[in-house]
């Protein structure tokens, strides 16, 4: 079955069994570089140039002499024939840029973001996008069809949306991956297109042929595009690049990291002012990010990291109508959600399980699961047997969103929802927690 949801062509996921990943003879990693497959030719790369954001995205000129690659703040550079006909950069953007594909002639192309809002350069017309439709995954990559009036989609899931005359030939959408897709090129004859995920596995799908690729080998800077040759015979692989020469973390500072944090802002993550240091609220914004993406919990920036903010990694909302403070306690995440958009996101820390007693009563500690809403709130320190609630926004019982010194990523509170201080701050100060508002706790 296939639906049509604003205008887009929403169509069911297909057994992995026409996919093919394997790795091939051991090629370079080298961030920013892309890594050549086929008939493939090499006509430069980011390599070694230090950036303001990633690149995410590769496209392949229509005779094959050349390529753009974009980075995520939709910055395009082009190499041996391709030119350039526009880019974001400089714009501001509601989620960043993941991919970019040509139009037939090469004289134009389209950006992608993270929601699937698509911009359109020189030659390229609009077909329709996923700007407004709730994801379960973020889109990361797109490519276009050969007469230029068409594209496809493809989520971090591998699930693939057609637009125009795109047809569909499969995803690995519903299926286990090892790494999340990061990107996809249509093959020839626009009867098949290539999908790659984060480890270099190549994934086939039509008319798409196999012709190496960089699963099954330890990388040192994931793969974040592919761009295939127009006549099918090869394809480019492109690691992603670095916005830092070493991992970022507390106490960092510089143009990396104020890039870091604006990067994070505008995919929802809040992070404070953009300042250029690494405080705790940048920490606890890539707590967040991590959880979300399914990493371990660092605190540190390092290229998986990079790579889910590359990618446009968010958790998924479960409300999808009004304006609703979603609690997700497998994750611990306090999601802000309107008609089903995710437009904030922190780190929080719940009910730690553990058991403890107060005046006389054992209790254990958790986080009562449920909907509730805003009834209570007081604007200072609230100290209590338990300890101290910085500006608690109650929405059950003795249950509140608060602010804390110690907000771990992982569980540790009495059954309140911890945020940091500065967090508690924000929400106040721009209004997100007013009396009234719905609370869903699961």
């Amino acid at each position: 079955m296939v639906a049509v949801v604003s205008g887009a062509l929403l169509v069911p996921a297909a057994a992995l069994a026409g996919a093919t990943s394997a790795a091939a003879t051991t090629p370079p990693d080298t961030a920013a570089e892309p890594v050549a497959f086929g008939d493939a030719g090499n006509f430069g790369s980011m390599a070694g140039t230090r950036l303001a954001a990633p690149v995410v995205g590769m496209a392949g000129t229509p005779d094959g002499q050349g390529y753009w690659m974009v980075a995520a703040d939709g910055g395009v550079f082009a190499f041996g024939d391709a030119s350039s006909y526009g880019s974001m950069g400089g714009k501001p953007l509601t989620q960043p840029v993941v991919g970019m594909a040509p139009t037939a002639d090469g004289r134009g192309y389209w950006l992608v973001a993270a929601d699937g809002g698509i911009f359109s350069f020189g030659d390229a017309h609009f077909y329709g996008s996923l700007g407004a439709t709730p994801l379960v995954k973020p889109i990361v990559g797109m490519a276009g069809t050969p007469d230029g009036k068409g594209y496809w989609l493809v989520a971090a899931d591998g699930g693939v949306f057609a637009f125009g005359d795109a047809r569909f030939f499969g995803s690995a959408g519903g299926h286990p991956l090892a790494q999340p897709v990061v990107g996809m090129a249509p093959a020839p004859g626009g009867t098949g297109y290539w999908l790659v995920a984060a480890d270099g596995g190549v994934f086939t799908y039509g008319n798409a042929g196999f012709h190496g690729s960089m699963g099954g080998q330890v990388l040192q800077d994931p793969v974040t595009a592919i761009a295939a040759t127009p006549d099918g015979g090869g394809y480019w692989l492109l690691p992603t690049s670095e916005v830092s020469s070493v991992p970022l973390g507390p106490g960092s500072t510089g143009s990396s990291v104020l890039a870091l944090q604006e990067r994070l802002t505008a995919l929802g993550y809040w992070a404070g002012t953009p300042d250029g240091t690494f405080g705790d609220s940048t920490e606890q914004a890539v707590y967040a990010l991590q959880k979300a993406a399914g990493l371990p919990r660092t605190g540190v920036v390092g290229p998986t990291t990079e790579a889910a903010l590359a990618s446009g990694v968010l958790p998924t909302a479960r409300s999808t109508t009004g304006y609703v403070i979603e609690v997700d306690l497998a994750d611990d995440l306090v999601l802000f959600v309107d008609n089903g958009q995710v437009e904030h996101v922190l780190n929080t820390s719940t009910g730690g399980g553990y058991t403890y007693t107060d005046d006389g009563v054992t209790s254990v500690a958790v986080t009562p699961s449920g909907h509730f809403q805003t009834y209570r709130q007081v604007d200072g320190l609230v100290v209590d047997s338990l300890g101290a609630l910085w500006r608690p926004k109650f929405f059950t019982g003795g249950f509140a969103i608060h602010g804390d010194s110690f907000v771990p990523p992982y569980p540790v509170s009495h059954g309140c929802v911890r945020v940091s201080n500065e967090a508690i701050d924000w929400i106040w100060a721009n209004n997100l927690d007013p009396i009234g508002t719905d609370v869903w706790v699961y």
